[in-house]
């Protein structure tokens, strides 16, 4: 699969998630990239692997998944990207990510070449160091693409600063309650329901269309101007969370790509967020009829 016929293209951090019972393909934007291949939707990745064995494997999984890898660079001075992952006793993942490893090196090389998606999907942790930071402002600028952001805060990699900067530029917006409510702490939002807060941040951020908030086995809300879908899910047995809310974001874009309804597409994509909860790892396989059953009636 080549880029140039890619119709969402996923910028930031492709790495290993280290669990305790072993490694797994990992990273936000390459989850969202892959979790879309379970679609038939055509993604790519934009990113930086280090020349190393773990770097080499990445790119055979996510060749293997059909994500498009002609945007990924190799870098020989630094390594391939891991993060070591414990469950705590609420089945939420703790996160101790590497710094100063290969993804935190891309260069703005990739923007010689032409490609042209309906989406760009990033986050805010490829934006800790300065190097990927800038190419990524440089791909916002020059896109016309939808640009979505999935906040995925990691502590201590954010800033207020930084977010504020993104959420500006930013067409559909991803976020958890934590997320949710730091932003509203920033900016002083306090609504009796969530309505007047979505409001109250489309208000700071024109740009802005969609907003997801995910609330992990509580369901989703999906707010447009003028809807409101708040979306409950049925009880699953958890066997880790990592990649859940990419698995979330993936299944809502290619709904919307599809071109279905603005609640069906907030249900499917709880629905595959649960699904993905009761597999180990953030990029199991699956396809659209294995979400079915997860789809709630209401």
């Amino acid at each position: 699969m080549s880029v140039l016929k890619s119709s969402v293209i996923c910028f930031g951090e492709v790495l290993w998630d280290l669990f305790p019972n072993g490694a797994k393909p990992g990273g936000a934007p390459m989850n969202v990239a892959v979790h879309l291949q379970n679609f038939n939707i055509s993604s790519g990745v934009v990113s930086r692997l280090g020349y190393d064995r773990l770097g080499d494997e990445l790119m055979k999984f996510l060749k293997s998944r059909g994500v498009a890898t002609d945007l990924i660079q190799i870098d020989r001075q630094h390594e391939t990207g891991v993060v070591r992952i414990n469950v705590d006793k609420k089945d939420d993942p703790v996160y101790t990510i590497v710094d100063k490893v290969a993804w935190d090196f891309i260069n703005d090389s990739f923007l010689s070449t032409e490609f042209a998606p309906k989406y760009l999907v990033h986050g805010s942790l490829a934006s800790r160091a300065a190097n990927s930071s800038g190419s990524l402002q440089k791909l916002l600028e020059k896109s016309t693409a939808k640009v979505v952001f999935d906040i995925n805060v990691r502590t201590p990699y954010y800033s207020k600063s930084v977010i504020d900067s993104m959420l500006k530029k930013a067409h559909i917006v991803k976020m958890n309650q934590e997320e949710f409510k730091m932003i509203k702490d920033w900016f002083y939002i306090k609504n009796p329901r969530e309505q007047g807060d979505f409001k109250a941040l489309k208000a700071l951020y024109p740009n802005i269309e969609t907003m997801l908030l995910t609330k992990g086995a509580k369901g989703a809300v999906g707010w447009q101007p003028g809807k409101l879908e708040s979306v409950k899910l049925n009880a699953v047995e958890v066997k880790d969370t990592v990649g859940s809310g990419d698995a979330f974001l993936s299944a809502f874009l290619a709904k919307t790509i599809e071109g279905a309804d603005f609640r069906d597409s907030v249900k499917f994509a709880a629905a595959t967020g649960a699904l993905v909860a009761t597999r180990e790892g953030a990029n199991p396989e699956y396809s659209e009829k294995d979400v079915i059953p997860f789809i709630p009636a209401n």
